[in-house]
């Protein structure tokens, strides 16, 4: 596919995405799994820079593989307890903030 291509693709994408975005109940649900996606990606990238495996991130926060996958694959909301075990475990702060949408 050449870049014309795809950034014609990626234009309409985001012209959809932004009529979708009118819509209440669209948007919360988005904004939703966005916020999942990025609390995913973090850590996916934190235990990834730490070179450890889901098992391997499981054992040392006390739960099992099963959790980091569903947390990483955004299927779930980690709970405030998982979230400090990360930090406590690696010597990080988790930073959050609320922004404008």
């Amino acid at each position: 596919m050449n870049k014309n291509k795809i950034k014609k693709i990626a234009n309409s994408f985001n012209g959809d995405l932004a009529k979708d975005l009118k819509n209440p109940k669209f948007k919360k649900t988005f904004n939703e799994e966005m916020l999942k996606l990025q609390i995913a990606e973090q850590i996916i990238a934190l235990r990834k820079k730490r070179r450890l495996t889901q098992k391997d991130l499981a054992k040392k926060i006390n739960t099992t593989q099963a959790v980091v996958s569903r947390i990483e694959n955004a299927q779930v909301y980690p709970s405030t307890i998982v979230l400090q075990r990360i930090c406590n475990k690696f010597n990080v702060n988790a930073k959050f903030e609320f922004c404008e949408l």
